[in-house]
C-alpha cells in the first residue's frame, strides 16, 4: 500500500492529476485501459498483457489485479524487456519485478478510461528513467511517457 500512495503522491506533485482535455467519467461506470499499439482500438479490462508500443516496447504481464474500480487499479506482475541485441528480433528478454497502478479516470465516445499509468519495478530503471517508477499518460488512446 506503501507504493501505492507513494505513486498516488508522485502523481499530485508532479502535477499529474488534473482536470484537463477529456470529461469525468461516471463514477458508476467500470473504467477500461487502452493497450497495444492501435489507439482507441482496444479497450480492456484487467487484462493479462499491458502493452504500450509496437516492437522492441516493454511489456507488462500483469495477471494478478488485486484493484479494478472506478478510481484506480492495480495490479503485480512481471516487466519484460527486450535488451535489442543485435536488434529487437534477436534481442534477450530480461525479466523484473513490477506493480501497476492506474488512475486519473477520463472519458472517450461515453467510455471511461484510465488515463494514468505508473509503472514501479524495485530495483530496475527503465531505459531513459531516472528512478524505478515510470510514469505514462494518454489522451489520444496511445501511452506517452510523462515521468524522465
Amino acid at each position: 500500500m506503501k507504493v501505492v500512495n507513494a505513486l498516488a503522491g508522485l502523481a499530485v506533485a508532479a502535477g499529474l492529476v488534473t482536470t484537463g482535455l477529456a470529461a469525468p467519467a461516471q463514477a458508476s461506470v467500470t473504467p477500461v485501459i487502452y493497450n497495444y499499439a492501435d489507439g482507441w482500438m482496444s479497450p480492456m479490462i484487467r487484462p493479462v498483457w499491458t502493452t504500450i508500443g509496437e516492437g522492441g516496447s516493454p511489456l507488462a504481464h500483469t495477471w494478478d489485479w488485486s484493484t479494478w474500480n472506478s478510481q484506480h487499479a492495480i495490479s503485480s506482475g512481471t516487466l519484460w524487456v527486450d535488451n535489442c541485441i543485435p536488434n529487437c528480433a534477436l534481442g534477450k528478454n530480461s525479466y523484473h519485478k513490477l506493480l501497476v497502478t492506474l488512475w486519473d479516470v477520463k472519458s472517450h465516445d461515453g467510455q471511461a478510461y484510465y488515463s494514468i499509468m505508473a509503472w514501479y519495478t524495485p530495483g530496475y530503471r527503465e531505459y531513459g528513467q531516472n528512478t524505478d517508477i515510470m510514469t505514462m499518460r494518454t489522451d489520444n488512446g496511445f501511452w506517452h511517457v510523462v515521468s524522465p
